[in-house]
């Protein structure tokens, strides 16, 4: 019987662009199809922005040096509730972000 494969977004960050490639849940780094520089496994919601959009590339760059990979992050709302945190919009949301939420970082390496 075949496996079923499963796949997330890669992204490389020199040619900023996304790949969907198969992934194993133990492999988050590949090299890229094109550049061969290393792509990085994204979360499946991650929608990459425009290649010339320097701003929001600076705020996603800030937020994968820091161990956020659009990941879910979650709010305590109450007791035993929680909800779905939003990503920044901009860099100086993101700065916060990474505060806030320091305990959903993390650590693909």
């Amino acid at each position: 019987m075949k496996e079923s494969s499963r796949t997330a977004p890669f992204v490389c960050f020199s040619c900023r662009k996304q790949f969907e490639r198969n992934w194993d849940f133990k492999t988050n780094f590949k090299e890229c199809p094109e550049c061969g520089e290393t792509t990085i496994r994204y979360d499946h919601k991650f929608r990459i922005p425009k290649r010339t959009d320097d701003t929001q590339w600076r705020k996603i760059e800030f937020l994968r040096d820091n161990g956020f990979y659009f990941q879910r992050v979650y709010d305590h709302i109450e007791d035993g509730a929680y909800q779905n945190a939003n990503y920044p919009r901009d860099l100086n949301e993101a700065k916060e972000f990474v505060v806030k939420y320091s305990d959903f970082a993390i650590n693909l390496e």
